[in-house]
């Protein structure tokens, strides 16, 4: 379990590339689903001052997470890489896992006791990281340069949140 968080959080730091990540169908089954749990509660937590349902977090994240996946399936088809894509998912997944873990337990301990801007200033932080996490690896799995794998990375996640958030009805 170790050498799996270090190969994320390497990854996280943009130091080890996403092409050596599993991509045996039991990990990324696990992958995902740690990732798909762990954004419900750590959402849950967040949204608990604004009384959203369980049922809506959840929907949310599932449509987000797996409209994701369709777009990422899409640009490895397209870029002519479909192989990359379970190691490609597994990475982003993965990392996404980490950073809102780590959010969660900021937001949890730190965040909901300061001000305002403090708290904007944080999570736009944490954004413009998981963009740049992903954006690599987007960049690595598909060959293309940095910035358009940030590029591509905005795209997919603007495009997967509008799902997400056409499904609960927002």
């Amino acid at each position: 379990m170790k050498v799996v968080l270090q190969m994320f959080w390497r990854i996280c730091l943009l130091r080890q590339s996403p092409a050596h990540v599993p991509s045996e169908s039991w990990f990324v089954t696990a992958v995902v689903i740690a990732n798909l749990l762990t954004s419900v509660l750590v959402s849950s937590l967040i949204a608990s001052e604004a009384n959203e349902s369980l049922i809506s977090i959840s929907t949310l994240v599932l449509v987000n997470q797996a409209a994701y996946a369709g777009l990422l399936w899409l640009a490895t088809y397209l870029r002519e890489v479909p192989d990359r894509f379970t190691t490609t998912l597994t990475a982003i997944f993965g990392c996404d896992l980490i950073i809102t873990a780590l959010y969660g337990l900021i937001d949890v301990a730190i965040l909901s006791s300061l001000d305002d801007r403090f708290q904007l200033a944080v999570q736009l932080g944490y954004g413009f990281w998981g963009l740049a996490i992903s954006g690599y690896i987007l960049s690595k799995s598909l060959n293309v340069q940095l910035g358009i794998g940030v590029l591509l990375a905005l795209g997919i996640s603007m495009l997967s949140g509008a799902a997400g958030y056409t499904a609960i009805g927002a």
